[in-house]
């Protein structure tokens, strides 16, 4: 299956084994699950126990794959939504006059504002950023921060759900599903070390790569990007950078990589997962999660 190959329809039809659930406003993607029985038949009930755990732990990082892409669509949808700047300047200003008025009235002498003027403007300001709060406005920073925070959220999904993928290749023995572990690799080959990367923004920040390099105190070779955001022949020192849809990191040996946050990516990721199940033998009836 080719990541670049598949086709959105954002409406209320079946997107292969993505349920695509619109409201008002946004839509809300559904990983449906078909589980070809209700436990792993295997000579070893403690094996199937644990082989079971595994995948019911695949299935929550995949849940949360999709509620993180829903979540990040909605508030990049949000971030790119035209503002009235200037009928928020307007409004800011009001507030401030108001505040001001009222917080001039409260004091004990008519000029005592001009005589300890950066207290008071301190005090004003406090009072105008409690009145927005109260108003349900929320700081900027925070708005900005919201798309990236769903963006990390996805991709740490997904290389949680790699992990254990990784394990269950080990614990199962399965050909297949070792080869599957190979095919996610060769797919999406920065996945890890985006993730690693973002978990250790402390190190990259500082221009280090693997944890040795950190204890030898030596910094990266950087190498050159140009990705259409980024332009740089002797490389760049980036982190959290999004690209569209593309979450992007410096990684460990210097390089720029990006992983795409998308439906493309959650579909590939529940594909390999049902052919994960299909592995295995099941024994009793087929189920779908999730439930509803």
């Amino acid at each position: 299956m080719k990541l670049d190959g598949i086709i959105l329809y954002l409406s209320a039809e079946f997107f292969g084994l993505i349920a695509v659930i619109p409201n008002s406003e946004v839509h809300l993607y559904v990983v449906n699950i078909e589980y070809p029985g209700t436990w792993i038949q295997s000579d070893n009930d403690n094996k199937a126990f644990e082989l079971n755990n595994l995948l019911s732990s695949m299935e929550t990082h995949l849940n949360d794959m999709a509620i993180s892409l829903t979540m990040f669509e909605e508030a990049a949808n949000r971030s790119s939504v035209h503002r009235d700047h200037q009928g928020e300047w307007e409004r800011d200003r009001e507030l401030r006059q108001q505040v001001e008025s009222h917080y001039k009235q409260s004091l004990p002498f008519e000029n005592e504002i001009y005589q300890n003027y950066d207290y008071h403007r301190a005090e004003i300001e406090k009072l105008v950023r409690e009145e927005k709060l109260k108003r349900g406005i929320t700081p900027s920073s925070y708005e900005r921060r919201y798309v990236f925070i769903h963006a990390h959220s996805f991709i740490s999904s997904a290389d949680s759900f790699s992990k254990f993928l990784n394990v269950l290749a080990e614990e199962s023995e399965l050909s297949v599903v070792s080869e599957i572990v190979e095919e996610l690799n060769t797919n999406l080959p920065a996945l890890r070390k985006v993730r690693n990367s973002a978990q250790h923004s402390e190190d990259r920040s500082r221009g280090y790569g693997k944890p040795a390099d950190v204890r030898k105190k030596k910094k990266m070779d950087l190498k050159p990007v140009d990705n259409g955001m980024i332009k740089s022949e002797s490389g760049v020192l980036a982190l959290s950078c999004l690209n569209g849809n593309r979450l992007g990191y410096t990684i460990d040996d210097g390089s720029y990589q990006e992983v795409e946050i998308s439906l493309n990516t959650l579909a590939y990721f529940s594909e390999l997962f049902h052919n994960v199940l299909n592995s295995f033998r099941w024994h009793g009836p087929a189920r779908l999660t999730p439930h509803i």
